[in-house]
């Protein structure tokens, strides 16, 4: 009987929780944004969540409107822009922020940064990008970056388990998630973008990803942002996985 009671009054409170985030999303224009992006991402505690491929903060931002992470790591591969995010965040306890690109071995590599620097990448980008998006995507320069494996980041940031990993690399995705296996039972949530078409050379399509996640535990459980390339055709979303 206790524990019926109890289950009563988390189901009250879980209830009351999402009630208070829908009247909030109707008068707070920050929030209602936030709210709408990450509203596929399952309702838990996250406490530790690792941003990869932060750019300018636009996701943490967001993430920051909903909940209140213990730690939470911004990993970005742009020297600039990683300078760019100490200065925003340094007062903020529990936020640190990593200079690197996130992928399948520690090291160095050639990241190439696009005119639009949110598409840059350490794959090479499809020419086809420009007339997918209409927009000039072609790469502006290429520079030498640190590379790390998310066992190194988990190891370095002292990170026994990861509540939400996401990632936004441009096609690395799959770099990171194959050169992290050994680390996956060790994450609870991966909100990542996915591929209709070949965007980045080397990178996975949904099909590809899905599976593999699968084969790992990981559950799809919502897709957001979804884009269309200006023919009309499906292209890119973000993706939300749970662990089973």
């Amino acid at each position: 009987m206790k524990r019926s009671t109890e289950a009563r009054t988390d189901s009250k409170g879980a209830f009351a929780a999402r009630l208070g985030q829908q009247i909030r999303s109707l008068v707070d224009k920050q929030y209602r944004r936030a709210y709408r992006n990450l509203r596929h991402l399952p309702r838990r505690e996250y406490r530790t969540v690792i941003d990869g491929g932060a750019n300018r903060g636009s996701f943490t931002d967001a993430f920051l409107q909903l909940h209140r992470p213990e730690r939470l790591i911004l990993v970005e591969a742009i020297p600039e822009l990683a300078q760019a995010l100490r200065s925003r965040y340094a007062a903020k306890p529990g936020i640190s922020i990593v200079g690197a690109a996130l992928s399948d071995r520690n090291g160095t590599a050639p990241f190439e940064i696009n005119r639009s620097d949110a598409s840059s990448s350490l794959l090479p980008i499809d020419p086809r990008n420009s007339q997918w998006f209409s927009r000039d995507l072609r790469v502006e320069r290429t520079v030498d970056v640190p590379t790390m494996t998310l066992p190194a980041l988990m190891d370095e940031q002292g990170l026994q388990t990861v509540d939400l990993l996401k990632l936004d690399l441009q096609g690395a995705e799959k770099l990171v998630l194959t050169g992290g296996e050994a680390v996956l039972d060790r994450v609870r949530v991966i909100y990542t973008e996915i591929f209709f078409e070949q965007l980045y050379a080397g990178a996975w399509l949904f099909g590809e990803m899905n599976q593999f996640l699968a084969a790992h535990r990981f559950k799809l459980c919502g897709l957001s942002n979804i884009v269309h390339a200006a023919d009309g055709d499906l292209v890119q979303a973000n993706a939300t996985f749970r662990k089973l």
